[in-house]
């Protein structure tokens, strides 16, 4: 009988059981990937993932982080491409920051949907999301600082419009906003919405 399994050189498995758990999560949700479950799909002994995550756990968290480090290029790639004046660099994060969650569901559960691992108590975990914020942050205090958002605790107004963002993602992936609204009209006036509730308001005279 020929063997079925598929030969992992040692630094090919770990990128394979990420994936791989990635898919799993994303057919049949956390419950379904289980290490027997992920070793047999991959063609793999049982022992075989343990060489390179002691348990689901920490193939979870990796799962997460590798999320966290796709999510912040990402964005970092949208603020380098912005427009540098005006409120451009803002609203294309914003936009993009939904479409990656649209776009892998799975890792966006685990990083801030209900299957979520508690950052706190991962570090590696924390410092990602921390990293994240700190690159919003910073693109608001650019805009503080060109007079185009309004005054105030920058971390305070950038939580307010990742609530924004974050809660149009979840809707969305969770099935509560269904295929017949237009995503990318919705993506984008949460956005301008989230724009000038921050912009700075200049009076007119009477």
């Amino acid at each position: 009988m020929t063997n079925q399994r598929t030969p992992y050189h040692h630094g090919d498995l770990r990128t394979a059981l990420l994936a791989e758990a990635v898919t799993m999560i994303a057919d049949g949700g956390l419950e379904s990937m289980t290490m027997r479950a992920i070793s047999a799909r991959l063609g793999v002994s049982r022992a075989a993932p343990y060489r390179h995550f002691p348990d689901k756990s920490a193939l979870l968290v990796a799962v997460a982080a590798a999320g966290f480090e796709r999510l912040t290029a990402r964005l970092q790639s949208t603020d380098a491409g912005a427009p540098r004046s005006g409120m451009g660099r803002f609203q294309r994060m914003g936009e993009e920051y939904v479409r990656f969650a649209l776009e892998n569901p799975a890792h966006y559960r685990l990083m801030y949907g209900k299957e979520a691992l508690t950052r706190e108590e991962v570090p590696e975990l924390r410092q990602a999301g921390e990293d994240l914020l700190a690159l919003l942050v910073g693109v608001i205090r650019a805009h503080q600082r060109d007079g185009q958002i309004k005054r105030g605790d920058a971390e305070a107004l950038a939580f307010v419009a990742w609530s924004g963002v974050h809660g149009l993602a979840s809707l969305i992936i969770e099935g509560q906003i269904g295929p017949a609204n237009d995503v990318d009209e919705l993506i984008r006036q949460t956005t301008r919405t989230l724009l000038d509730g921050l912009r700075v308001r200049h009076r007119t005279g009477a």
